[in-house]
């Protein structure tokens, strides 16, 4: 075997078994989205009833053995862990969802600012770029300019 490979082979050692999934989450990108979260929490809401319908912490129930002990630890490690990383996820999600409001906002408010004094000419081209930048149609646009006109 080469140097190389042998470097390769210390710093990223292969598993001896596959890796098992983690129970709470079923998700092939990087970061969970928001229903990957709201379904980790439904998993380890489930996994506290079982915990609580089994008694695992009951001393009148005879206690438990030690490898269910170390399992029972390990549940609640990945409980608190799962907990833990859904609500930074979902502090992010929400941060980016406003930031995306905003944006929205900031758009519109310059719209119903500007469309007064835009020419006939000019005024079909902005709003044919303006819905086109914020990612709608022109027919919402014009129902939510309808709409806001009214009010």
């Amino acid at each position: 075997m080469s140097e190389q490979e042998t470097a390769s082979t210390i710093t990223n050692p292969e598993p001896a078994q596959p890796i098992p999934r983690h129970p709470f989450f079923d998700f092939d990108n990087e970061h969970a989205s928001f229903i990957d979260c709201i379904d980790a929490i439904d998993r380890v809401g489930a996994m506290i009833e079982l915990c609580d319908f089994l008694k695992l912490d009951s001393e009148s129930e005879g206690g438990l053995t030690p490898k269910a002990a170390f399992g029972y630890y390990w549940v609640s490690v990945l409980t608190q862990g799962t907990l833990s990383y859904v609500s930074d996820r979902l502090r992010v999600l929400n941060r980016q969802q406003r930031e995306k409001h905003q944006s929205k906002a900031a758009y519109l408010s310059a719209l119903l600012g500007a469309l007064p004094t835009l020419g006939d000419v000019n005024h079909d081209h902005f709003l044919n770029n303006t819905a086109a930048q914020m990612d709608i149609t022109r027919s919402d646009l014009d129902q939510f300019i309808h709409k806001e006109k009214k009010q």
